[in-house]
């Protein structure tokens, strides 16, 4: 089984307000924390985030729930008094009932990341699981057809992970792309498939930039 998370920090006034030096002494031990942290977590991933409500994200995966938890616990110790967590995703990343991948599922959380990562919530309409599951595998059928025969979606890694009964949504889609106007293009071509008759929520929806090492300034 594999969980994960994705974790949403706000750096407040007091941060913005010190020097350069003080900001990049907390740039770099968030930085050496991050890289010698290796208790039992299969990937860590962060991201400068591009939302008005919080500066920071990161993108974990563990076989242990407790694991994510830790991280975060050691990353607030970090932090201290000039951050704090403002949302968390929780969710299993399982194998899909729709479509198979040609490699395992911890391997494909493995690869170096790219240059940005997109992630939301979304739920689906209750009409949706009274549709019998041939019927449903048809309709996405035609939206996995849909994205992966569009000439932007190379360079696109998708992962829809499942979060029933472990957040407010019923899924947490991820996705790691090179190129957001070629993902915004994607994106607005598959508002035009059926699936999208049954989706009620997707908000709200988080994009980070990978920058290398300077991860909060």
């Amino acid at each position: 089984m594999i969980y994960t998370y994705v974790l949403a920090y706000k750096l407040n006034g007091r941060f913005w307000a010190l020097d350069d030096k003080s900001k990049k002494e907390i740039n770099n031990k968030s930085i050496e924390f991050i890289k010698n942290y290796n208790k039992n977590l299969i990937s860590i991933k962060y991201y400068k985030s591009m939302r008005h409500d919080n500066d920071i994200l990161f993108w974990l995966s563990a076989h242990e729930p407790l694991s994510l938890e830790k991280f975060k616990e050691g990353f607030n110790s970090v932090i201290g008094i000039y951050g704090k967590t403002v949302y968390s995703m929780l969710s299993l990343y399982e194998d899909s009932p729709y479509i198979k991948e040609n490699k395992s599922l911890e391997d494909t959380l493995k690869g170096d990341p790219k240059k940005y990562f997109v992630a939301y919530p979304m739920s689906k309409d209750k009409e949706w699981y009274l549709i019998n599951y041939e019927e449903r595998r048809k309709i996405l059928s035609g939206h996995i057809g849909t994205a992966r025969s569009d000439k932007e979606s190379t360079g696109i890694l998708s992962y829809t992970t499942y979060s029933f009964g472990l957040g407010d949504q019923e899924f947490v889609v991820l996705y790691e792309v090179d190129d957001l106007s070629a993902w915004s293009h994607v994106t607005e071509k598959l508002r035009e498939v059926m699936a999208r008759k049954w989706i009620i929520n997707e908000t709200p929806i988080f994009v980070g930039i990978y920058n290398n090492d300077n991860l909060v300034i």
